[in-house]
């Protein structure tokens, strides 16, 4: 029987390691965030602890009775750490990595050599109880080398960068929108120029670093850097290693506000891009639809605005059509030539994203009549207002990569287009800090005017599920379920006649689930 729990410590062990390491990874192998999700997840490392602590307490008492009983906790407790379900990020294996699980071996054979054989169950339930912070100890161990090799890592890549002087580089940020410019600028760029753009979400430093020294080659003429920030401070560390030319703002709203604290924040740090472009003496693309962007003045380079049904603006996107079969739009290039554009995407604010990446590429010489079969071409992002169709009458709207206050009512507006009835699945909005009971409050209640069924994932919802209730929704239509997988099981079980859209709004980082 001893042999038998060893072997289960031991395999928690395991278990823990790779969960924690996983987290650690989703939270930037940063201190801050981590002990910001370890206060978050209070309850889940308490029942971690409880689950490998109290079947030592029982051993104790050396008896089969109470052995058989510590045995069935730690199986308790292996299936507890098991991955339940696939990750949203999936875990990397890097060198990194690598370097941490080594250090992590050094750590546990001391452990180990201190703790004897004769107590090693005592040690392995030492080591899995201290798991939730270990490589909080092991990253500060290794902070030195990582610092060292980040230093390297962005001299090689400004190295590569000076040796190609005439490449031209493009940031893009925005609170949200900022993919989608990146891969609609990738598309319309490419009918003229070699162009490579930041990959997935390789938006940090060290990613547009990576992807420099992995994908960038001399053909290259256009590098489109997706930039993404957290915190004040993170574009211009970016910015500070690829000095961009050019730069994209696609827009600024209420999104991380648990870590950047106030919006000053957020539009301080997007405006990171228009500094440095303007230190290069280049020029800075503004969507003006958006109240932050357009409300800043005195920038110290070249601004092109850009956005939708206003002559003002230096391109204009008007005679919208949005509905479930895509959207078109027109446009007049500067000779006041108009010109007709088509998309299979749904989504009317994909407009302004397609608006801005017109620009760019008609400002680098790119004319409106070959953007037109471009712009048709265009794909949508995977997880962002995809349009799947498994069968004639059953739509899915997946919008599930991450939403914000602002994108999650877009969403909705574009089910709103949808014939039929229309459901939602989501597990609401977070990383809003003080302001996201209310404003998951608000997304209840638009919700409750537009949908048929609600379903309601997780316990993040509960301030939806006030907001619908406060628009007397029927609660025969009202969810709560444990996972996407439910709410679709049930929706398929209800048997409906006719067209059914469903809405799979936000599907939460894994370090939230």
């Amino acid at each position: 029987m001893k042999f038998f729990i060893l072997l289960e410590y031991a395999v928690n062990l395991i278990l823990l390691s790779y969960f924690h390491i996983h987290i650690f990874q989703l939270n930037s192998y940063s201190y801050k965030f981590h002990t910001h999700w370890l206060n978050t997840n209070k309850r889940r490392i308490f029942l971690q602890l409880f689950l490998v602590l109290l079947p030592l307490l029982l051993l104790l008492f050396n008896h089969i009775a109470t052995q058989i009983v510590a045995s069935v906790i730690l199986a308790i407790s292996i299936w507890y750490n098991f991955p339940k379900k696939k990750a949203k990020i999936g875990f990397h294996f890097t060198k990194r990595v690598m370097r941490m699980f080594i250090t992590q071996v050094i750590l546990f054979a001391i452990f180990l050599l201190v703790g004897g054989t004769k107590n090693l169950v005592i040690t392995l339930a030492i080591l899995n109880s201290i798991m939730f912070f270990i490589y909080l100890v092991i990253n500060f161990i290794n902070s030195p080398i990582e610092k060292l090799i980040k230093k390297n890592y962005i001299r090689q890549a400004k190295k590569i960068l000076q040796g190609m002087p005439n490449l031209l580089i493009i940031g893009v940020t925005g609170s949200y929108g900022k993919t989608s410019v990146k891969n609609f600028l990738e598309k319309t760029l490419s009918s003229k120029y070699e162009v490579l753009a930041t990959p997935k979400n390789y938006n940090t430093p060290m990613g547009v670093v990576k992807t420099i020294r992995e994908y960038l080659k001399p053909t290259h003429q256009i590098f489109i850097c997706e930039m993404g920030a957290y915190t004040c401070g993170e574009i211009k560390e970016i910015c500070d290693i690829v000095k961009p030319k050019m730069g994209v703002i696609t827009s600024i709203g209420p999104q991380h506000l648990e870590t950047f604290k106030s919006m000053e924040n957020i539009v301080k740090t997007k405006f990171e891009l228009a500094d440095a472009v303007s230190e290069n003496n280049g020029t800075i693309f503004l969507n003006y639809d958006n109240e932050y962007i357009s409300s800043k003045k005195d920038l110290n380079c070249k601004t092109i605005s850009y956005g939708i049904e206003n002559e003002t603006l230096d391109y204009n996107a008007y005679n919208l059509v949005s509905s479930s079969k895509g959207l078109s739009f027109e446009m007049a290039d500067k000779e006041g030539t108009v010109y007709t554009f088509h998309t299979k995407l749904i989504g009317k604010h994909n407009i302004v994203n397609i608006a801005g990446a017109i620009a760019v590429a008609n400002f680098l010489g790119v004319p409106f009549k070959n953007l037109i079969p471009r712009v048709k071409e265009i794909k949508g992002v995977e997880h962002r207002l995809q349009l799947l169709t498994p069968s004639p009458h059953f739509a899915i709207i997946d919008d599930s990569y991450n939403s914000n206050p602002v994108s999650s009512k877009s969403a909705l507006d574009t089910l709103a287009e949808f014939e039929g009835t229309k459901i939602i699945v989501t597990p609401g909005l977070v990383q809003l800090g003080d302001q996201e009971k209310q404003y998951n409050f608000e997304l209840g209640v638009y919700m409750a005017d537009i949908c048929d069924y609600i379903f309601l994932v997780g316990e993040h919802a509960n301030s939806i599920l006030e907001g619908v209730r406060s628009k007397k929704f029927d609660e025969n239509r009202l969810f709560r379920v444990s996972s996407p997988n439910e709410a679709m099981q049930k929706i398929r079980s209800f048997g409906i006649n006719g067209n059914v859209t469903v809405l799979l709004e936000n599907d939460l980082p894994d370090n939230y689930r």
